[in-house]
């Protein structure tokens, strides 16, 4: 193996590793912006995706506002309310989408790490400047009451 061919072999396995990391720190446990409920982003068979870990105690038990009839008995512990993100650089997510169970609503998505514990989450109807940012904070598992 030539010079060369080590450095590049080097700098091959380096971004691997840190594509791979990059991804993992996404994943975990984040507290809402208004601190009230806790989000578990994980992988998913679609991409990045994020289920419901813990709700508030005034919470209903069901997604008693989904526009979907049928849907409304589902409990909202274990609830997947992020979908299908994809990862476009260390640190940025997008093509996702958020559901909101207050408002039975879906919107389109893009999550952005901050920093190791802070997670920007832009919710938007096409185009991501007609939205709103909420910033989530790492949680450790333990640390919160998680639902059901």
């Amino acid at each position: 193996m030539t010079i060369r061919s080590a450095v590049l072999a080097t700098g091959f396995v380096l971004a691997l590793a840190s594509s791979a990391s990059a991804t993992e720190g996404i994943k975990g446990f984040w507290r809402t912006g208004d601190g009230r409920s806790v989000i578990q982003i994980t992988d998913c068979n679609t991409g990045i995706c994020g289920l419901i870990a813990a709700l508030p105690p005034d919470a209903p038990a069901t997604d008693v506002n989904n526009p979907d009839e049928s849907k409304r008995g589902k409990p909202l512990c274990r609830l997947i309310m992020l979908h299908s993100f994809t990862q476009a650089s260390d640190t940025e997510w997008e093509d996702g989408t958020i559901y909101d169970p207050k408002s039975g609503k879906t919107y389109d998505a893009k999550m952005h790490l901050t920093g190791p514990d802070t997670l920007d989450l832009r919710g938007y109807v096409g185009i991501s400047l007609l939205g709103r940012t909420d910033t989530w904070t790492r949680q450790q598992p333990g640390s919160f009451k998680a639902c059901g």
